[in-house]
């Protein structure tokens, strides 16, 4: 390797040998210099640059879980003499027994329906029931009231805080349930009876498959009819027109 020589300077030919000998020293010192100063710059350089941020990822997966819980032995009791522990307890009264309610006064059957959004205004009769035999099976089969809708006669009645079982045709002898098939929940149903005025809200809407059913399911059905514990009036007809295999089943209770 040939270093260039100064600018302005003679070398002597005689000294040749001994100079390149310096500069071959001075060579490898300039170049371990210019080593260490770019290790230098290098750890400089790295010094100065950011740490990547963890990705969130795994932040969960280098943290390091908290230790389990041991479970602590609980102390032994002692035991206590049970005569001590009965002189321990509270006196507490003797409660009070609750009183009976009072029974509603019995109230005056409806002799009237009506449901305006649906344009249904109907005279209400009352009728009774027979037992009839299915599948082996005594049940109870209601009458359905003719030109008029039909008050089952052991149903509660209008103010006394039970179930109101008001059935009607729909397709047969008057048709007085035809478009209980349109009503919403919200609409409004009115009864009247000798006692006035009785206004009721529909809350719930079913229909419930009666032909080609288990009669267990049928039966199911038959407890919408049942006795309950607070006021309410249940509609009963049949569904769709003319076809009759399912029953309309609507539930309305009192306003306010």
């Amino acid at each position: 390797m040939q270093l260039p020589i100064p600018f302005g300077r003679a070398v002597d030919a005689s000294s040749a040998p001994a100079a390149r000998g310096h500069v071959s020293l001075l060579g490898a010192l300039l170049i371990l210099a210019g080593l260490v100063l770019l290790a230098i710059a290098a750890m400089g350089t790295v010094a100065l640059r950011p740490s990547p941020k963890t990705p969130p990822s795994q932040i969960a997966a280098i943290v390091t879980p908290p230790p389990p819980l041991q479970a602590v032995a609980s102390p032994t009791p002692t035991a206590t003499p049970f005569a001590e522990r009965l002189e321990a307890l509270p006196i507490l009264p003797t409660p009070n027994p609750e009183p009976t309610p009072t029974p509603r006064p019995k109230m005056p059957p409806p002799t009237r329906i009506q449901i305006p959004s649906v344009g249904i205004d109907a005279p209400v009769v009352e009728v009774g029931y027979k037992i009839v035999e299915i599948q082996g099976v005594k049940v109870i089969e209601w009458e359905v009231a003719e030109y008029a809708a039909g008050h089952h006669n052991t149903s509660a009645n209008p103010g006394e805080g039970g179930n109101i079982v008001i059935t009607g045709h729909n397709d047969w002898k008057g048709e007085v349930f035809r478009t209980l098939e349109h009503v919403k929940l919200g609409d409004e149903v009115i009864l009247t009876s000798d006692a006035g005025l009785f206004r009721y809200r529909v809350v719930e809407i079913h229909y419930r498959k009666e032909v080609g059913v288990p009669l267990e399911e049928r039966i199911a059905t038959g407890r919408f009819l049942d006795p309950m514990p607070e006021e309410r009036v249940t509609l009963v007809t049949c569904w769709p027109y003319g076809i009759d295999d399912h029953r309309i089943i609507v539930i309305a209770k009192p306003v306010g």
